[in-house]
C-alpha cells in the first residue's frame, strides 16, 4: 500500500501524534546476529528476518517504519568489503520495509534510514568530499523506494545540516533530521538543543528531533528545548537506557511501562513523532502506542528564535606544527625509558637526568611493564617534560583499550604539552588466565593512528567534529624481524595511510635483515622518516623469549645475543643512510622491592 507524498507530509505535519518503530539492531542481535556484523548486509542474506522485525513493529502499532540501512553508506560498508553494493543493499532494505507494510495491510510510511557517513572505528583520514559523496550515494539509492528520509544519530549540527542539504539536493521527499545527545543534554559536540534547533529550523526539512545514546530521562528536557527553538514538528526516539555488556551481547533494562509513561511526557513537552532506538522492542512500541491512543499533540506557540551563533563552529586551530620538526636536521639520538613501577620517582628522574647529561636529544617513554602496579605512562612523560624541559615521546599501546579511553589519555597528554606519540598495537595482558585477545574493546594500531590523525583534523573517535584540533606528530611501528615481510609492510602502509608521520622500528638485532626491510619499505613508496630502535638483550631468558616465544619473528637465538655497543655501531654504520635517528632502550632500573 503506497503512501502518497502529500499523505506523508500530512503525517509529519505535527497535527497528529505519529508512532515510529523501535530498534532494528537490538532485534537482529537478539536473533543471534554478531555485534560486529554489517546489519545492512542482512537485507540480502537474511531478508525474511529483517522483514519479520518490520512486521512485528507494525503489529505493535508503528505508523512509520525505518529501513535497515543506517550503516549502509559506502564508507561504513567498506569495513565488510561491501562498498560496491551500496545501491543493492539500500534498495533491498527499502523493499523489505515496503513488503512488510503491504503484508500488514496498513498505510504506514517507509523512512529511509541514513546515519552519519563515518563512525567509531573508521579511520578518519576521509575527506569532507568523500563523506558528502557517501551520503549522496546512499540517499540517491533510497529516494525512489521510500516515503521520506530520516537522518539519524548525528553528533553535531554542522554534519547534520550538511546531510540535510545533500538530501534536499537529491530528492523532494520530506526529511526528518535527528541529533543525538549525551547525558549533559548537549550534542556529542557540546551544542545546546535550543540553539541547534534554531539552526536546523531554517532548513527545508519536515521535522527535527533527537534519538539514540540516552534514555527518556535526559531527552525529556531536550525535546522541550528543541520545541522552544523552532516551529518544526519534533521527533524523539530514546534508547531503552544504558546497555551492559554480557559476553558477546548487550543487555538493556526491561522498562516497557516506563516507556509508556515517558511517551505521554514527550508529547506534553512538544514531540509529535515518538518511537524508540537501541534496546527498544515491539513491546516498547506497543506500550507507547497504547498510551498515546487518541492523544493530540501539544499546541505550541510560535517559537522565539534563539541566537544560532550559540551553535559553535569548529575552531580553526593555529597553523599546525610541521609534523616532524622535532627531529631537526641532524641524526637524532633518543633514549627510551620505562614508566616506573613504584611511586618513588627519584630514581626514575635521576636516570633521565643522567641520560640528558650524556647528550641524548630526546627522551621516550617506551616498553610498558608487565601487568603490575605502575605509574601511568602519560604521567611519567609529563613529569619528564616538566622537569627536564626536553620534548618527550610517548608510546601509546592499543591492546585491551577502548578508543574512548585512549582518546581521553591522548587529549590529556596533548593539553599537558606532549605532542609526539608512537602508536603500537601492543600485546593483550595475561592476568592469571587467558588474554581476551578477541575483546570487542581491542583496537589495532592502524585504528589508533587514525584516531590520533582525526584529533589533528578536529574529529573525535566517533567522527564527531570537536571545537579544537590537536597537533600530534604520529609515529607507528615497523618490525624488521617479521617472518612475513610483505604482510608487515602491508600493515605499515595501512598505518601511513591512516596518518602516521614517522616510523619507529622494533628493536633491531639482525642489522643486515633490518636494512633489507627498510629498503623494501622505501621501494614500496613509504617515504616517511624512520627511526631505528636498539635494545640490548639483558639475559638468556630475554633472548629465548623474543626469538622463540614471539610469533611472527624470524630472529633466532643465540646468534643475536649481541654486545650492545657493537650493535649500536653496526646499526649506525649499516642503516645511517636510511634512517634519521636512533632510539636506544635504556637498561631497566633495578626493582626497588628487590633485595638484589
Amino acid at each position: 500500500m503506497t503512501v502518497e507524498p502529500g499523505e506523508t507530509r500530512a503525517l509529519l505535519s505535527g497535527m497528529h501524534v505519529v508512532i515510529c518503530d523501535g530498534a532494528m539492531g537490538t532485534m537482529l542481535h537478539s536473533a543471534g546476529i554478531a555485534l560486529d556484523q554489517s546489519l545492512g548486509e542482512l537485507n540480502l542474506s537474511r531478508p525474511a528476518l529483517v522483514r519479520d522485525i518490520h512486521r512485528a513493529y507494525l503489529g505493535a502499532g508503528a505508523q512509520l517504519l525505518q529501513t535497515n540501512t543506517f550503516d549502509s553508506n559506502r564508507l561504513r560498508l567498506a569495513r565488510a568489503g561491501l562498498q560496491n553494493r551500496v545501491s543493492e543493499i539500500n534498495i533491498a532494505g527499502a523493499r523489505l520495509a515496503r513488503e512488510a507494510v503491504e503484508l500488514s495491510g496498513t498505510s504506514a510510511a517507509v523512512a529511509g534510514s541514513v546515519g552519519p557517513p563515518t563512525g567509531a572505528g573508521l579511520v578518519p583520514r576521509i575527506s569532507p568530499a568523500e563523506r558528502s559523496s557517501a551520503v549522496r550515494e546512499q540517499i540517491a539509492a533510497l529516494a525512489d523506494w521510500v516515503d521520506l528520509i530520516v537522518l539519524e544519530t548525528f553528533g553535531d549540527v554542522e554534519t547534520l545540516a550538511s546531510a540535510a542539504e545533500i538530501a534536499r539536493g537529491e530528492c523532494d521527499l520530506p526529511i526528518v533530521a535527528q541529533l543525538t545527545f549525551g547525558y549533559d543534554g548537549r550534542t556529542l559536540r557540546g551544542e545546546e538543543p535550543e540553539a541547534a534547533a534554531a539552526v536546523l529550523g531554517r532548513l527545508d526539512i519536515a521535522a527535527i528531533g533527537a534519538n539514540c545514546t540516552v534514555g527518556p530521562a535526559v531527552l525529556q528536557d531536550v525535546v522541550a528545548a528543541l520545541a522552544r527553538g523552532c516551529d518544526l514538528p519534533i521527533s524523539v526516539q530514546p534508547n531503552a537506557g544504558s546497555p551492559r555488556r554480557r559476553g558477546g551481547t548487550l543487555r538493556y533494562a526491561h522498562n516497557v511501562d516506563y516507556f509508556a509513561t515517558a511517551a505521554g511526557q514527550f508529547v506534553a513537552n512538544g514531540a509529535s513523532i515518538v518511537g524508540g532506538c537501541c534496546g527498544t522492542t515491539p513491546a516498547h512500541i506497543r506500550a507507547m502506542a497504547n498510551a498515546l491512543a487518541g492523544r493530540a499533540p501539544l499546541a505550541r506557540p510560535r517559537s522565539a528564535t534563539p541566537d544560532p551563533a550559540r551553535v559553535r563552529a569548529v575552531a580553526t586551530a593555529a597553523e599546525p606544527i610541521a609534523r616532524n620538526a622535532w627531529l631537526g636536521h641532524q641524526f637524532a639520538v633518543i633514549a627510551g625509558m620505562r614508566a616506573p613501577r613504584d611511586v618513588d620517582l627519584a630514581g626514575f628522574l635521576e636516570q633521565a637526568e643522567q641520560l640528558v647529561a650524556a647528550g641524548v636529544d630526546q627522551l621516550a617513554i617506551i616498553d610498558p611493564d608487565p601487568p603490575a602496579a605502575r605509574v601511568n605512562p602519560v604521567a611519567a612523560a609529563v613529569l619528564l617534560q616538566q622537569r627536564l624541559g626536553d620534548r618527550v615521546i610517548l608510546q601509546v599501546e592499543a591492546a585491551d583499550r577502548s578508543l574512548a579511553g585512549l582518546q581521553a589519555d591522548l587529549l590529556g597528554a596533548h593539553a599537558l604539552g606532549l605532542h609526539v606519540v608512537v602508536c603500537r598495537a601492543g600485546a593483550p595482558y595475561v592476568a592469571g588466565a587467558y588474554p581476551e585477545a578477541d575483546s570487542p574493546w581491542g583496537v589495532d594500531a592502524a585504528r589508533l593512528v587514525g584516531t590520533v590523525a582525526g584529533l589533528n583534523e578536529g574529529l573525535d573517535w566517533r567522527g564527531v567534529p570537536m571545537n579544537s584540533r590537536t597537533r600530534f606528530s604520529i609515529g607507528a611501528s615497523l618490525d624488521t624481524a617479521a617472518s612475513d615481510r610483505e604482510r608487515e609492510l602491508d600493515g605499515v602502509e595501512e598505518k601511513v595511510r591512516a596518518g602516521a608521520d614517522f616510523l619507529l622500528t622494533e628493536p633491531i638485532y639482525d642489522v643486515p635483515a633490518a636494512r633489507e626491510s627498510v629498503l623494501a619499505a622505501r621501494q614500496r613508496g613509504i617515504e616517511v622518516p624512520i627511526i631505528a630502535g636498539v635494545a640490548a638483550f639483558e639475559n638468556a631468558v630475554a633472548v629465548a623469549r623474543l626469538s622463540l616465544e614471539t610469533p611472527g619473528t624470524s630472529l633466532r637465538a643465540p646468534e643475536y645475543a649481541r654486545d650492545p655497543i657493537a650493535l649500536v655501531l653496526e646499526v649506525t654504520a649499516l642503516l645511517g643512510d636510511l634512517v634519521c635517528g636512533l632510539l636506544v632502550h635504556a637498561p631497566a632500573r633495578p626493582d626497588p622491592s628487590s633485595n638484589t
